[in-house]
């Protein structure tokens, strides 16, 4: 349970920023990059021929140019007509609503009739009134409004960052049934069918004859685009007019009439738009040929899908449950950073796939937001911890290893053993031999000051050997080999130091004689074996110590040293863990087999002398 409780608190940074992209995400705070995300696709893949069988004609500069200042009198359109009497359907994105002349609205009216297949264009306008916004339907003057084969809205939805990628199919305020859009009421006139061919069905469809169109809520569908402006073809309106381009050439086609020119501000963003003329942007395009492209959607049945909120969320949290595993388990921040952008790099491709084989658009900003966050804050959270880490096992080990041993240990931290596991080492005991005897008729000033040197010369020799001071006792020294960092020859580190410590004390006493000060004699204890080791104590103070029965024996071996007037005694234990048994820099005696209190069979013992190394 415990062990739980650590891995939650190790991710628990992960499991906030989890949570807080979740309830964003559900407010719409990454809809915007969704957004920019989705248009991306249409840039890589890149722009593509639009259908040869659906055509502009625009009402461009050149036109208004040679046949005079806008508005036209209708007959310039009933000419117009005229010139594209083979024209599969003829598409006015021009709204004909101001009452005009009788003679022009004839003209036009006829034209229209003759042709047999004229689609014309209203508008809904929103006016407030008491608080209250209400939509106003623009329609063509009546005369116009019943030569045509079709009526569809011109109006087309903006998203948040007043980019169009969709388009409102049908609207059923006005007459409480649907109402097509342009280019919808143009597929309908295409097809010989009426507005009363539209069937609204419960499952987010709509369907114009035999074509389900897929709807949201607000009867929208995402439509495909081909390119940037000028994708579709386009004629000028003045060249169909002066028979520059001949209308045979438009038999047969879908032919949309809008204005190309900028005077009108028609002009709209789409996924293909891109601002920066410098950088090979494009311009925005014509309203006109969004409803081109919307009927070009229509012919190919190319509609993209939005992937539900359930799938959005499946998706957003297998990025994050990923993510977080990876950076947990990602040994350095580089690491971790690699395995985010291969997981990056597969939600990528696979939303790219969906969107481009599939047409079925999922969330990509959202996850990787949050493939990037739990990044960011496990790094962060991990730097910090490592750093406490660190301080910590300065603070823990700085009394008990050299400075050295400690610098190794922040380097390689796996190498450190800090509670509760069983370890074999060497443990070291000595003591001041006669100190009672020694101190009673000194100062305690003057005892402190001497026990100072010397502990200050052998703790040094048993931090050069790689030892750990575990506590001094009095006037004892006790010391182990072999952790926290675990050495091989930690029997040979400990008995190396002991004679080192002899050889120092030898000079200390030296200086001490000279100085006329008493001279001090010192047993040593070494035992190897299996003990336990770790942090022992409370949580207000915990000392780093080794405990068991082969502790027992090395301080029973120190004590052993007045019996058999020696300096260093060592049990047949530490003499198996001896790597370099004739490189050590003194001769191995056996004393004998001795009983020692506490425990059941007895031990070899054996001192060691300066001279060359035999085992006795």
């Amino acid at each position: 349970m415990r062990g739980r409780v650590e891995k939650l608190k190790g991710k628990s940074v992960a499991i906030v920023l989890v949570v807080l992209v979740l309830v964003t995400s559900l407010a719409g705070a990454w809809e915007g990059l969704e957004l920019s995300i989705y248009d991306s696709w249409f840039k890589l893949r890149g722009a593509r021929p639009a259908p040869d069988d659906i055509v502009v004609v625009a009402i461009d500069d050149r036109s208004i140019g040679e046949i005079g200042l806008l508005p036209w009198q209708r007959q310039v359109y009933a000419r117009l007509l005229e010139k594209l009497k083979d024209a599969k359907v003829v598409c006015f994105d021009v709204v004909f609503d101001t009452p005009g002349t009788p003679e022009d609205n004839a003209a036009l009216a006829a034209a229209a009739k003759a042709q047999g297949r004229v689609v014309m264009a209203n508008m809904f306008s929103f006016e407030q009134n008491a608080g209250e916004v209400y939509q106003v339907p623009r329609f063509p003057v009546k005369q116009l409004a019943s030569a045509t084969a079709g009526i569809g809205f011109a109006n087309v939805p903006q998203d948040l960052d007043s980019v169009i990628r969709r388009v409102t199919t049908v609207d059923t305020n006005t007459f409480g049934r649907p109402f097509p859009c342009l280019s919808l009421a143009t597929l309908l006139t295409e097809k010989g069918l009426n507005p009363n061919s539209l069937k609204l069905a419960g499952n987010g469809v709509l369907y114009a004859g035999d074509l389900a169109v897929p709807i949201d809520d607000k009867y929208q569908t995402l439509i495909n685009f081909w390119g940037p402006a000028s994708t579709f073809q386009t004629y000028s309106f003045t060249d169909i007019l002066n028979d520059r381009v001949s209308g045979d050439k438009l038999a047969g086609k879908s032919v949309f009439v809008g204005f190309t020119s900028a005077s009108e501000h028609d002009y709209v963003t789409t996924p293909f738009t891109l601002g920066n003329m410098v950088l090979g942007g494009a311009l925005p395009s014509p309203g006109v040929e969004v409803h081109a492209s919307a009927l070009a959607t229509y012919h190919s049945e190319g509609f993209y899908r939005r992937a539900p909120l359930a799938v959005n969320l499946a998706v957003l949290l297998l990025v994050g449950a990923l993510s977080v595993a990876g950076v947990a388990r990602a040994k350095s921040p580089l690491r971790g950073l690699l395995y985010l952008l291969a997981i990056m790099t597969a939600a990528g491709l696979g939303v790219y796939l969906c969107w481009c084989c599939g047409r079925y658009w999922v969330n990509l900003a959202t996850p990787v937001g949050l493939g990037m966050l739990v990044y960011t804050g496990m790094t962060a959270e991990n730097l910090v911890r490592t750093e406490l880490d660190r301080r910590r096992t300065r603070a823990l080990f700085a009394r008990y290893v050299p400075p050295a041993v400690v610098s190794d240990l922040l380097q390689h931290p796996e190498d450190i053993v800090l509670g509760g596991m069983r370890v074999e080492l060497t443990i070291f005991f000595s003591d001041v031999r006669g100190f009672t005897s020694f101190s009673e008729d000194k100062t305690p000033e003057y005892v402190v000051q001497r026990l100072n040197e010397y502990f200050t010369e052998m703790n040094a020799i048993i931090f050069k050997h790689g030892g750990t001071l575990d506590k001094y006792m009095g006037d004892g020294i006790m010391a182990f080999f072999g952790a926290p960092i675990h050495y091989e020859d930690h029997a040979d580190r400990a008995l190396a130091a002991s004679l080192e410590m002899l050889e120092r004390l030898k000079e200390l006493n030296k200086k001490w004689e000279e100085q006329g000060e008493p001279l001090f004699n010192i047993g040593v204890g070494i035992n190897s074996g299996p003990v336990v080791v770790g942090n022992v104590g409370s949580p207000e103070r915990m000392d780093y110590t080794i405990m068991g029965g082969e502790v027992n024996l090395a301080s029973r071996l120190e004590s052993m040293n007045k019996e058999y007037k020696t300096n260093i005694i060592l049990s047949d234990r530490t003499l198996k863990y001896l790597k370099n048994k004739d490189e050590l820099p003194g001769e191995i005696t056996l004393l004998g087999e001795t009983s020692v209190r506490g425990m059941v069979e007895k031990v070899l013992i054996y001192t060691v002398k300066a001279g060359k190394a035999s085992e006795g």
